[in-house]
């Protein structure tokens, strides 16, 4: 059996960088923002890993799914 090589779009590194600069810039906002309050109690540390974790995900992803969109878009031209 031959291996196909699967051809990575040239889009695909920039997209997941600008995610993950998203997803560090809301982290660094979410952290600011708890450690911040003065009122409020903050999260517990176990709900700060998981909610940055959750932002560094959700922002790589959807990094992701606008550069399949941006791709749809320019083969449609």
């Amino acid at each position: 059996m031959e291996k196909q090589e699967k051809q990575v779009s040239k889009l695909r590194r920039p997209f997941v960088i600008a995610g993950a600069v998203t997803g560090a810039a809301l982290t660094i906002w979410y952290l600011f923002n708890n450690f911040g309050r003065v009122t409020a109690v903050p999260d517990p540390i176990w709900a700060r890993f998981v909610n940055i974790a959750l932002l560094m995900f959700s922002s790589i992803y959807l990094a992701n799914l606008l550069r399949h969109l941006v791709e749809w878009v320019m083969r449609k031209k």
